[in-house]
């Protein structure tokens, strides 16, 4: 089998060794390229130049439909490029594994934090008054609010906290909603100077 000349071909050779349903898609980058399957999406790293010592590491790729805590110990599969049989052998029975558990415990603080801030942003929207309204980013974890004094970006984390990232009050007579909305996180508000106020 010859040598690999860039993560993506790397990533057709470990498809390959993997069977049906994995498949390999291009980052843009010849050190990194995707191993895709029907449960998961891996991302495969290679240092460059590419050679056939170079070592190589997988791990699950982030997606952004999920709240990823800020963690260092996500599971990793090592080795190196001239072995891909190696490594297409520790995907399967460690990482695959380790993975799948992963993902589901994301899954669960996912919805965990949309129930949260769903039902904190009907409380404030409620609190806000008739013209208030709420969007949520592409994000989860993530909201806004706004009403006619202002607007407020909220987050709510893995954990369920919610908190106000971002303030904005277009009239100071609303920062008395503010100091309620601040309440109701259990985080501290300081009335905004001047210079804050948006004109």
């Amino acid at each position: 089998m010859s040598t690999a000349r860039s993560a993506l071909d790397y990533v057709r050779i470990l498809a390959a060794l993997l069977g049906h349903g994995w498949t390999a898609d291009s980052c843009g980058h010849s050190d990194l390229a995707l191993l895709n399957s029907p449960l998961m999406s891996l991302e495969i790293a290679v240092s460059s130049p590419v050679r056939s010592s170079s070592p190589v590491s997988v791990s699950v790729s982030v997606t952004h439909a999920l709240v990823w805590p800020r963690r260092s110990d996500q599971h990793r599969v090592t080795g190196t490029i001239s072995d891909p049989q190696a490594v297409a052998d520790s995907i399967r029975t460690t990482g695959l594994p380790a993975w799948t558990t992963l993902l589901a415990e994301l899954r669960v603080r996912t919805d965990r934090t949309r129930g949260v801030l769903r039902a904190f942003m009907t409380t404030a929207e409620q609190l806000a008054g008739p013209e208030a309204q709420v969007s949520y980013g592409s994000v989860p974890g993530v909201a806004d609010l706004r009403w006619p004094g202002g607007r407020a970006t909220i987050h709510a984390d893995d954990e369920g906290r919610v908190r106000i990232v971002h303030l904005d009050l277009s009239d100071l007579s609303t920062s008395a909603f503010a100091e309620v909305l601040h309440a109701v996180c259990g985080t501290k508000h300081r009335t905004p100077s001047a210079s804050t106020i948006a004109s």
